[in-house]
């Protein structure tokens, strides 16, 4: 309808959550508060046996840093920790700033690059969007 090239990246997927892959917030906790204090606290860890938040955030990195010779504008539809490790990435931060990123949904994010320099300019939600 938009005319738009659609394709799915395996780069662009959600976060591996692996033994909590469809498990609420809350239910994780009940099942394994530990695991999940251990989780929140620190990128590096994946005791669910998926993807740490490290992970995802150099998973993204590297599928960006490929576009930073691309002048095309690209519109991706993504989960949030795909968003989050964007601008991670884009800012240059730890992995530690992953889990301060809070993305309300149907939000639109607005990143550049200017040679291999990204660049985070917005995060709209989608009642300001025009």
């Amino acid at each position: 309808m938009l005319g738009l090239e659609a394709a799915v990246l395996p780069q662009l997927r959600d976060c591996d959550f692996g033994s909590w892959i469809g498990l609420s917030l809350e239910e994780v906790r009940l099942k394994a508060p530990e695991g999940l204090a251990v989780w929140l606290r620190d990128p590096r860890a994946a005791p669910h046996g998926g993807e740490s938040f490290v992970d995802v955030v150099r998973r993204v990195g590297q599928w960006m840093d490929g576009l930073s010779s691309n002048p095309r504008s690209i519109l991706v539809i993504s989960h949030t920790s795909v968003i989050r490790a964007a601008i991670v990435h884009a800012l240059g931060v730890g992995p530690d700033s992953f889990r301060h990123i809070d993305i309300a949904p149907l939000t639109r994010a607005e990143l550049s690059a200017f040679g291999e320099r990204w660049t985070f300019s917005a995060l709209v939600p989608l009642k300001d969007v025009r």
